[in-house]
């Protein structure tokens, strides 16, 4: 850290290279299964340490039962130094869900995996109940297992700055940037590219006094030959 790191989707072809100094390379295809996610994924080189990203915005990519022990073996053992949780959709209430995904955490954790989580803005999207993203989230600032935290800080991924909006569907409830002012991991939101990360650390900063540890990249920069 500060991370400087990047998705590479899977569905195109040599992947992404990430902005210049890229210290993190993400594997990212959507599905929320391990076995589709590392099947997906041949996109070039990655940026060490190459992470594998479960889950999306669709149906593939909804979280209904979290990663087990030998998924997570899994992924370590095909080389992959960590796991980005994207949680967009989840299926379940939050008495079910809260608990698997902190097991899920800390299963990566003893396995000497880096944890991080992203998320559609300031939580999942779609849930069961508004009241089961605001349970994950909460609990999430407070997971000892998870590295980094990454808000998505975009909708479709093309917008020319970047998106300050707290979810919609579950704010009035209270996912609210404020969940994230006392977050042990460490704050690095995804962005649509580099160039909007210093207003995002601007506006952290004096708006909630969170301090950002760098970004993730979203758009794709292909190796130039």
């Amino acid at each position: 850290l500060p991370l400087c790191g990047y998705y590479s989707w899977s569905w195109t072809s040599g992947g992404s290279v990430g902005p210049p100094g890229a210290n993190c390379g993400i594997a990212f295809s959507g599905y929320a299964d391990v076995g589709l996610a590392l099947a997906s994924f041949g996109g070039g080189t990655l940026a060490v340490p190459a992470l594998l990203a479960l889950g999306g915005g669709n149906e593939a990519g909804a979280f209904g039962a979290l990663p087990g022990t030998s998924d997570l073996e899994r992924v370590r053992d095909t080389g992959y130094a960590g796991v980005v949780f994207d949680v967009e959709r989840v299926e379940g209430p939050a008495v079910v869900t809260v608990p698997a995904f902190a097991k899920a955490f800390a299963a990566a954790k003893e396995l000497g995996l880096f944890v991080v989580v992203t998320t559609s803005h300031s939580a999942p999207v779609n849930t069961d109940d508004p009241a089961d993203a605001v349970a994950l989230v909460k609990a999430w600032a407070a997971d000892e297992n998870i590295d980094v935290i990454s808000p998505q800080l975009y909708t479709t991924g093309t917008e020319p700055e970047p998106q300050f909006d707290e979810t919609w569907a579950c704010k009035g409830q209270g996912c609210t940037w404020e969940v994230f002012r006392h977050a042990r991991a460490h704050f690095a939101p995804s962005v649509v590219d580099e160039s909007h990360y210093p207003a995002v650390k601007a506006y952290f900063a004096a708006t909630y006094g969170i301090h950002t540890d760098g970004f993730i990249q979203w758009a794709q920069r292909a190796a130039q030959h």
